[in-house]
C-alpha cells in the first residue's frame, strides 16, 4: 500500500489538525464503503432469486421417509457471497489500520518494511487479539465463567443475523401474516449495513488506540523508573496491579501487552506461569509508600482508558478507589482524559498529577 505524504510529527499519541483532518477523510470513507458492501450482499443474494428463479432450484432429499426441498444453489451461492464480503471487509480494514499508521507517522517511507509493524497492522485489521500477555502469567479469564464466556461471544458472533432475523419478525407482526416476502428479504440492507459500519468504526478506533497507545505507554513507563532498586514488595505490588487491571478489562489487548511488556523489562519482574490477583490487593495499595500507591493509581487509570473503551465495571472499581481514598479524580474528568487520548490530545494532565 503506498504511502502518501502527510505532515505527520514524531509524537504519535499526540495528533496535528492535518492528522486528524486526514484520519477522519478516511474514516468516513471507510464506514459508507462498508456499508455499501452490507447492502450490497443483501440486493446480490436476493435480486437474482427474484429475476430469474429458474436459476437457484431446490432439490428434494429424503430423510426418515421425508421428502424435504433443499435450496443447495442458492445455498452455495450465498457462501460464495459471504466468502466475498468477508475478503472486501478484511481488506477495507487492513487499508483503514495502514491509513492511521501513515497519518500518524507510525508508518513512513523509512520503516515500512518493519516486520513488526506490518504484522501489528495486519492483525488490528483482522480484530486479531493479542495474548502474549499470557506469558506473563496475566489472565484477563482469570475466574470467569468460561460457558457464560462463550455464549456470549457465539451470540456476538451472530449478532447481525440474528438483527436480521428479529427484523423479519417485526415486519411480520406489523404487516401481517400476508407481509410480502420480497419485503422480508430485503429489510435486512439496513441492518447488515448497519452492522459493516458500525465494525468498520471499531477497526478505525482500534488502529488508533492501539497505535498512538504505542508510544505514549513507552514514555509514561520511562517517566515512572524509579532511580534507586525497586523492593520485592513494589515488584510485587505492581505484578498485582497488571492483574487487577487485566481482571477489570476482561479482555486481551495489545497496549496491556506492552505495558505489562515495559514494566517487566524496566523493572526487572521475574514472570510466573499463572499470577493469581489474591484477596487484599486494596490493602497491599494501602500498605504502600505514597510514591509507590501513586505510580499504581496511574497505572491502573492508564490501564482502564488504554483501550478506548471504560466499561460499567471499571467505573464501579473507581468509585471503589475513591471511597477508600485511593483517587481523588472524577469519572466525568477520567472520560475526558479518555476522549483526549483518542483524539490525539495526550493526557499530561492525569500524567502530572500522580508524577
Amino acid at each position: 500500500m503506498p504511502i502518501r505524504k502527510i505532515n505527520a510529527d514524531s509524537e504519535l499519541f499526540l495528533l496535528n489538525e492535518e492528522e486528524i483532518k486526514t484520519i477522519r477523510k478516511n474514516e468516513r470513507f471507510a464506514i459508507w464503503a462498508a456499508a455499501f458492501f452490507g447492502a450490497m450482499g443483501v440486493l446480490l443474494l436476493y435480486v437474482p432469486q427474484y429475476i430469474f428463479p429458474h436459476l437457484f432450484p431446490s432439490y428434494p432429499i429424503i430423510v426418515f421417509g421425508k421428502s424435504f426441498a433443499i435450496p443447495i444453489v442458492m445455498m452455495i451461492y450465498s457462501f460464495i457471497l459471504v466468502i466475498i464480503e468477508i475478503m472486501l471487509l478484511t481488506f477495507l480494514n487492513i487499508w483503514c489500520a495502514h491509513e492511521v499508521a501513515v497519518a500518524t507517522g507510525f508508518l513512513t517511507h523509512e520503516n515500512k518494511h518493519s516486520t513488526h509493524k506490518r504484522n501489528l497492522l495486519v492483525d488490528i485489521g483482522l480484530e486479531k487479539k493479542n495474548k502474549q500477555e499470557l506469558k506473563y502469567g496475566i489472565d484477563p479469564m482469570q475466574g470467569i465463567n468460561k460457558t457464560a464466556l462463550i455464549t456470549w461471544n457465539f451470540f456476538f458472533l451472530l449478532k447481525a443475523t440474528l438483527s436480521n432475523m428479529l427484523f423479519k419478525v417485526l415486519i411480520q407482526r406489523m404487516l401481517g401474516r400476508y407481509a410480502l416476502q420480497a419485503v422480508k428479504d430485503f429489510a435486512g440492507i439496513p441492518i447488515f449495513a448497519a452492522w459493516n459500519a458500525y465494525g468498520t468504526k471499531v477497526i478505525l478506533k482500534e488502529a488508533r488506540v492501539i497505535i498512538m497507545g504505542q508510544n505514549l505507554i513507552e514514555q509514561v513507563s520511562f517517566k515512572i523508573r524509579k532511580d534507586q532498586e525497586p523492593t520485592p514488595e513494589f515488584k510485587s505490588l505492581l505484578y498485582d496491579t497488571l492483574q487487577y487491571i487485566a481482571i477489570n478489562k476482561r479482555d486481551f489487548h495489545q497496549n496491556h501487552y506492552v505495558l505489562t511488556k515495559m514494566l517487566f523489562t524496566i523493572y526487572k519482574i521475574e514472570p510466573k506461569e499463572t499470577h493469581f490477583l489474591e484477596e487484599g490487593y486494596l490493602e497491599k495499595l494501602k500498605a504502600a509508600n505514597e510514591e509507590e500507591r501513586k505510580i499504581c493509581m496511574l497505572l491502573i487509570i492508564m490501564g482502564f482508558l488504554l483501550d478506548g473503551d471504560i466499561s460499567v465495571r471499571e467505573m464501579l472499581q473507581m468509585h471503589e478507589l475513591r471511597g477508600q481514598g485511593f483517587l481523588d479524580v472524577e469519572t466525568e474528568k477520567i472520560k475526558q482524559y479518555e476522549q483526549d487520548f483518542l483524539n490525539g490530545k495526550g493526557i499530561d494532565g492525569l500524567i502530572n498529577k500522580f508524577l
